[in-house]
């Protein structure tokens, strides 16, 4: 049962990574480097780390709640992510344009629960009753 649940925590970790390790390159190559703040490794590491953990609690989330379980698990998403924000935001950096770091960061924080949200229906399918 929890095989669908980690399949979905990697194809949505490996989609996450392309489309930020996207993002960040090309952000590095146009407008300014962050890659000595944020390495796309580092994306990529926290991406998965993310998945792992968001697949744990999303099966949790339908154990416990069996009807509401995806419910809850999305708004809880939804709400971290919100959240988490407010680190790129208060971070106080003291390398160059750190007042542009904000700009940067701030939407790879949204590509993870994104990708998420549209991929787990199809991952992860409840029957009808």
């Amino acid at each position: 049962m929890f095989k669908k649940y980690f399949v979905l925590a990697l194809v949505v970790a490996v989609i996450s990574s392309l489309i930020s390790g996207f993002y960040a390159f090309n952000y590095y190559k146009y407008l300014f480097d962050f890659s000595i703040v944020l390495p796309i490794w580092k994306i990529v590491a926290a991406y998965f780390s993310i998945a792992l953990i968001a697949t744990g609690l999303r099966f949790l989330f339908d154990l416990i709640f069996p009807k509401f379980g995806e419910l809850f698990f999305n708004i809880k998403l939804g709400f971290l992510t919100i959240i988490s924000i407010m680190h790129p935001i208060l971070m106080n950096g003291d390398f160059e344009m750190a007042e542009m770091y904000p700009g940067f960061a701030i939407p790879i924080y949204f590509i993870f629960t994104i990708i998420w949200l549209v991929l787990a229906p199809t991952f992860i399918k409840k029957p009808l009753k």
